[in-house]
């Protein structure tokens, strides 16, 4: 299906979905109060980060729209999102944000940290037998920042940056020691942990943490007693689908039905939620009702439109993760509903992305952490009224600068700590990328066993740990990166380029590599 077959096709299942529609409104960046004595006051902006779990870029439907053709390396997914659609219309809208290391916990390392992970600790997913694996305490984080910035601090959803440690008793309550009757690992996931009070929660005050991916029946670590009925450290199971009781839980601590946060401050809220994660493999991981009015019956051919996909593998699981996603898009909806209702929406900077994209069968491979473009780019777009107006980006942004973004797009440039990886590119946003910014001429891929590349406008480029050539792809040309280069085939000023850059990337983070000035033969570092 050709994209404006499937434009139209989307059209007609948005005109009929039965998903919140939010009517996006307003100019003001910020709320205004008067004083008695005449003089106004302007409200700090409250700041909302939603993080996707393995969404690639090209699952919003608003890329099958034709204002929109050709912004993306290829087809669009079929995938029904008329919230992100009418969120698009009124953001800066990003097409070449990458995940940099795509993998869970190396991208939240880096969304807290402002660092890449040689630098922040979060060297690969934090897991059970990986006690070196975990985000440094003593580096400031995003949420600490706010914090001192005087917001209220809030984390709905997965943590996944710790270190994972046996501090467990054998029903999952939290004791803190490894000794009897801790020395258990925590039921129901090996690769995420709970993130007790103290330095390991960055200052973050309202705590509803999510752990695995049972997304029926989720484990949730809480310090809401009044939600759980349980005291701090205790699993609790609310039985209800983690994207809808995520948003549940969001609704009543912006609407601070029982005083969760300080009301005279703003707050900002990291929702990080769990769909369209796998498990995708039966009706239970998603929402029955989304399946079959938008998916069940569509061809697999249309689901799976790219031309680089293993369709056995594919559709067994296809229909299942794309209503996933629409069925996200439903619970950010909703939420967004209520900022309107309380009358802030027009006062709140939401930034939507995705921790990393999913394969879903393309080059015969699933999930994520590899070079690949469905696993590598990710969605990302800032909405701000009256302070972002909607327009096009493409931007080589990275996972290390949204730090020192968002708090830059806040006015909260004096709390960017300056020994950052990444770049603060607010003015570059709120120029609409007119602002004479500085661009990078490209990402750094920070891969799996060691791998290490970039990501240019042109191509994706990666060397092992051997620095041996293990891609080259020219995605302008071949947008589903079928065909192999070599660095004969593509000009020799392109290799200088890509050697250089990646020279300067190592030497900018003071990788290993470029500290001992290895392999030299495949990598021009600054003098």
């Amino acid at each position: 299906m050709d994209n404006k077959v499937l434009s139209g096709a989307l059209l007609g299942l948005v005109s009929l979905a039965a998903c919140t529609q939010i009517n996006f409104g307003g100019t003001s960046t910020s709320d205004i109060s008067v004083n008695p004595d005449g003089t106004s006051e302007v409200t700090p902006p409250n700041v909302i980060v939603i993080v996707a779990d393995q969404m690639r870029r090209a699952s919003m439907g608003f890329w099958a729209q034709e204002k929109y053709q050709g912004l993306l390396n290829g087809n669009s997914d079929y995938v029904v999102t008329p919230t992100l659609d009418q969120l698009a219309d009124q953001s800066a809208v990003f097409t070449q944000a990458i995940a940099n290391f795509p993998l869970c916990s190396p991208f939240r390392g880096m969304l807290m940290s402002g660092k890449y992970p040689n630098n922040n600790g979060v060297t690969n997913n934090t897991r059970a037998g990986r006690p070196e694996v975990g985000l440094r305490e003593d580096i400031t984080t995003l949420t600490e920042s706010l914090y001192e910035a005087g917001y209220n601090t809030a984390l709905v959803g997965k943590g996944h940056w710790k270190v994972n440690l046996p501090l467990f008793d054998k029903n999952s309550v939290y004791v803190g020691s490894e000794r009897p009757p801790g020395g258990h690992y925590m039921r129901g996931t090996k690769f995420d942990t709970y993130i007790p009070p103290g330095p390991s929660r960055n200052s973050i005050e309202y705590w509803y943490q999510t752990l695995g991916h049972n997304h029926d029946s989720p484990t949730v670590y809480t310090n809401d007693i009044f939600i759980s009925n349980k005291p701090e450290g205790h699993p609790f199971y609310p039985k209800v689908y983690s994207a809808v009781d995520q948003a549940n839980v969001i609704i009543d601590y912006i609407e601070n039905n029982r005083n969760q946060r300080n009301g005279n401050k703003p707050f900002s809220l990291l929702w990080t939620m769990d769909p369209p994660h796998s498990p995708y493999q039966e009706i239970e991981d998603t929402d029955e009702a989304i399946y079959k009015a938008y998916y069940e019956d569509v061809p697999m051919e249309t689901i799976l439109n790219r031309p680089n996909v293993n369709m056995e593998k594919g559709q067994l699981y296809a229909k299942y993760h794309f209503s996933m996603v629409t069925l996200l898009d439903r619970e950010i909806g909703r939420v967004v509903d209520t900022l309107k209702a309380q009358g802030i929406l027009d006062n709140t900077l939401i930034v939507f992305t995705a921790d990393h994209g999913e394969m879903m069968a393309s080059h015969d491979k699933m999930a994520k952490n590899t070079y690949f473009e469905e696993s590598l780019s990710i969605p990302l777009m800032v909405y701000y009224p009256g302070k972002v107006e909607h327009y096009i980006d493409d931007l080589l942004i990275s996972v290390p600068d949204f730090m020192p973004t968002i708090l830059g797009l806040l006015g909260l440039e004096q709390y960017i700590p300056e020994d950052l990886d990444g770049t603060d590119f607010s003015q570059h946003i709120v120029g609409a990328g007119q602002s004479g910014v500085a661009k990078p001429k490209s990402g750094l891929y920070y891969g799996k066993s060691g791998e290490l590349g970039l990501r240019t406008h042109t191509y994706t480029f990666s060397l092992n740990k051997d620095a041996d050539l293990i891609a080259l792809y020219n995605n302008i040309n071949d947008p589903y990166q079928m065909d192999m280069l070599s660095f004969d085939d593509i000009p020799a000023e392109d290799v200088a380029m890509l050697k250089s850059e990646l020279g300067y990337w190592l030497a900018r983070i003071n990788h290993p590599w470029y500290q001992q000035k290895s392999h030299a033969h495949a990598i021009n570092y600054p003098l």
